[in-house]
């Protein structure tokens, strides 16, 4: 954050032949000489880029910024940030050129940069490209730099995102109505809780050093396990009180084979999960729900009271993992196996079904730890800090994992404690091994899961709106196909009200439906593709409807 100033060193704004400068704290803000002609020379000699936000640090006394704007394409947009209401004041004084592409924030916070990036809308930018039209940012180079990195940040988790829906959605969605009438015999999250300290164990190489602990302190904590770390504590006898599942995709369903056995572990899993896990755990089974794409299909799935414990989009089952372990306790929250790193460039810990495939498919020409190798070698890997001051490889999608963690782990810091010795830093407090076990030791001992993990009576949800919401659905769908099939004579807003209305059965597609001309409507192949997959949708529906 910048430093205060007081009202005796004001900056002052100086006429020159040029035009006026400003001058504060020892830094001019233009050159004496033409501050007004520096600045829009700037601005003119950029080469502008389609679909770019420029990012302007420092509104001085706004030179340049009119010809700047000048430059820019329709698709661009130009966000100026200050940190100092004093500059801020003598610029709106001098009067700033007003568009509805130019956006003047007054923040020394990121979080309020990217506020403003919001309203200008997302979606429209590919990039930020930093455009200094004056020297005020040496004022507070590091606030600057924090609120681009901000903006970067925000616009690649949301293309991070929309890539995502585009690869994910549609199988997303499709698990979500296969769910469905698993609700009928399955709990909500929020019914489950515990007393006791709650382990988090996640399946990174440090999860075998605490392992030993783990065992000896069994019946002192609830465990909580995500679901790639179920075979490594299985095979060391520790059964986990929950394990937690995000995983749309079919391939984790082998981290639960063999079946888990009656009297196992509970399953809290997202509802958009492969639907051939949570069929593993009958009558010991808890759904919440992740929004993963802003669907009307959440609103109509909470006024049918259908909808599971809300759950952020998290990204990784480690950090909704940690989520789950904060809502189900005040008491402490141990990590292990969270690593978010390659550590000695291991991937997993011992045991995971990550090793075991490797272990089961080695041989002479493919000896163990090759196709680990290869994993890492075809990753694009960064070098950082670890917990022990030592340099340890990472890549962008975890070093983004444990930046989400960090910002969860935020105001819960003061009963989270990390138990880890490798990965990246997490942002709490970490302990020793032997002292995890002091901790652990001075906890009133429970002999089962009933006893550690207790499930509220009355946390299940009202099964008999199943079928009247299904109904619901399929008319919905219905119309969308029809409208789709008359095309001509549908109206622009009506059709762009039923696209709205079954917003998940085309969020995946690749474009997005923009009106091809004023009062046109959206674009009649589009139109076309949402019917067929609301058609596709609708029989999906059906055979579900046959098996409530």
């Amino acid at each position: 954050m910048p430093p205060a100033g007081s009202a005796d060193e004001l900056p002052l704004v100086v006429q020159t032949d040029g035009g006026p400068t400003l001058s504060w704290r020892g830094i001019d803000f233009y050159p004496r000489t033409e501050p007004v002609s520096y600045a829009r020379r700037k601005a003119r000699v950029l080469s502008p880029l389609p679909r770019t936000l420029y990012y302007v640090p420092s509104l001085g006394l706004g030179h340049g910024l009119a010809e700047l704007m000048e430059q820019l394409p329709r698709e661009c947009a130009v966000l100026c940030v200050e940190a100092y209401q004093q500059v801020m004041a003598l610029a709106l004084a001098q009067g700033v050129r007003r568009d509805p592409r130019l956006v003047i924030v007054r923040t020394e916070e990121p979080d309020a940069a990217v506020a403003a990036l919001r309203t200008l809308g997302i979606g429209r930018f590919r990039r930020v490209v930093e455009m200094p039209l004056c020297a005020g940012y040496r004022l507070a180079p590091a606030t600057y730099r924090a609120i681009r990195r901000g903006l970067e940040q925000e616009i690649m988790r949301f293309w991070q995102n929309r890539l995502t829906l585009i690869a994910m959605g549609s199988l997303q969605v499709r698990n979500l109505l296969s769910n469905l009438p698993l609700l009928r015999e399955a709990t909500d999250f929020s019914a489950l809780s515990t007393v006791l300290p709650v382990v988090v164990a996640g399946a990174g190489p440090s999860l075998e050093e605490t392992l030993p602990v783990l065992a000896a302190h069994r019946g002192r904590f609830a465990l909580l396990a995500v679901d790639t770390a179920l075979p490594a504590l299985g095979q060391n006898g520790i059964i986990p009180d929950l394990v937690v599942d995000i995983e749309a995709q079919v391939v984790n369903t082998r981290d639960f084979l063999p079946a888990p056995a009656a009297g196992g572990p509970r399953l809290a899993c997202d509802l958009s999960v492969h639907p051939s896990v949570p069929r593993l755990f009958p009558g010991a089974l808890s759904f919440f729900s992740s929004e993963f794409a802003p669907f009307r299909l959440w609103q109509r799935l909470s006024s049918s009271g259908l909808r599971p414990y809300p759950f952020p989009a998290l990204g990784s089952v480690g950090v909704a993992a940690v989520h789950a372990a904060l809502l189900l306790t005040e008491a402490p929250v141990f990590l292990t196996g969270l690593d978010f790193a390659f550590p000695g460039g291991r991937t997993h810990a011992r045991g995971s079904p990550f090793l075991a495939a490797e272990l089961e498919h080695s041989c002479r020409f493919a000896p163990v730890g090759q196709s680990g190798f290869q994993a890492l070698a075809v990753r694009r890997l960064l070098r950082a800090g670890d917990k022990q001051g030592q340099t340890v490889l990472t890549d962008r999608v975890m070093s983004s994992y444990r930046d989400a963690l960090q910002a969860e782990l935020r105001a819960d810091s003061h009963r989270t404690v990390d138990c880890g010795s490798t990965g990246l830093p997490l942002g709490v407090r970490t302990i020793s091994l032997r002292e995890l076990g002091d901790r652990l030791a001075g906890t009133p001992g429970l002999r089962d899961t009933a006893e550690r993990l207790q499930v509220k009576s009355g946390g299940r949800y009202p099964s008999e709106r199943l079928g009247s919401f299904i109904a619901q659905e399929r008319a919905r769908l219905a119309r969308m196909a029809a409208a789709a099939a008359d095309r001509a004579g549908t109206a622009p807003e009506i059709m762009e009200e039923i696209l709205d209305e079954v917003d998940y059965a085309w969020a995946h597609f690749p474009d997005r439906p923009e009106p091809s001309s004023p009062g046109q409507g959206i674009e009649p192949g589009f139109v076309a593709r949402a019917g067929v997959a609301a058609r596709f949708y609708d029989e999906r529906l059906r055979r579900i409807e046959s098996m409530l």
